[in-house]
C-alpha cells in the first residue's frame, strides 16, 4: 500500500505551544515467555509500553517497527492493532492531548533482546531503561496509563478505543 510518494519526514507529529501539547504516538505491546517489555527513566518507579512519536508522512505501524529498532536493536513484527487512546495528562506542566495507536507485535528474532531484569535503551536517551517484568506483576508496580494494567490480560477480538485522564 503506497501512503506518500514525498520522502519521509524527519519531524515528530508534535505540536506545542506555551500551554499545550498534542502529539501522536505508536506504541508496541510485546509479551513473551510470560513477561512483558516496558520501559522507565533510570531514577523512576513509573513504567510505560515502549514506543514514541509518529513521524508526519509515516504510519503508525511503521513508526513504531522504527522505534522498537531504534531503542532495542531488535526487528519486530506488528501482528495488529489492539487498541486506540486517547490521553489527557500533564506533561511538563503544560496539558497534554495524546493519540496513541497500541500495536500487538513480536520479535523477529525471540532472542534479539535480552532477556534479563533490565537493560538501557540503544537510543541517544541512555535515561531509559527498558525492563522485561513477569505478567501477575504489573498489577504491583505504576504503569500509565494505568488502563494498561487490565488490558493487558484482556485481549478483544476487536480493536478498542479508550480515554484515559490521568
Amino acid at each position: 500500500m503506497r501512503i506518500f510518494e514525498v520522502e519521509k519526514m524527519k519531524k515528530d507529529w508534535l505540536f506545542c505551544d506555551e500551554n499545550i501539547i498534542c502529539n501522536f504516538r505508536s506504541v508496541g505491546v510485546l509479551i513473551q515467555n510470560d513477561k512483558i517489555l516496558l520501559q522507565r527513566e533510570k531514577d523512576g518507579a513509573e513504567y510505560a509500553l515502549p514506543g514514541g512519536h509518529v513521524n508526519v508522512n509515516e504510519t503508525s505501524e511503521q513508526a513504531i517497527i522504527r522505534e522498537y529498532k531504534e531503542e532495542t536493536g531488535a526487528d519486530i513484527l506488528c501482528e495488529r492493532l489492539l487498541w486506540v487512546e486517547e490521553s489527557f495528562w500533564k506533561w511538563d506542566r503544560k496539558d497534554s492531548h495524546t493519540i496513541a495507536f497500541y500495536y500487538l507485535v513480536s520479535l523477529s528474532d525471540p532472542m534479539s533482546i535480552p532477556d534479563e531484569r533490565g537493560f538501557f535503551s540503544q537510543k541517544d536517551n541512555c535515561n531509559i531503561v527498558l525492563e522485561w517484568i513477569l505478567m501477575e506483576d504489573v498489577k504491583n508496580i505504576t504503569v500509565y496509563p494505568s488502563i494498561i494494567e487490565e488490558k493487558i490480560n484482556n485481549f478483544s477480538n476487536s480493536i478498542e478505543h479508550f480515554i484515559s485522564i490521568e
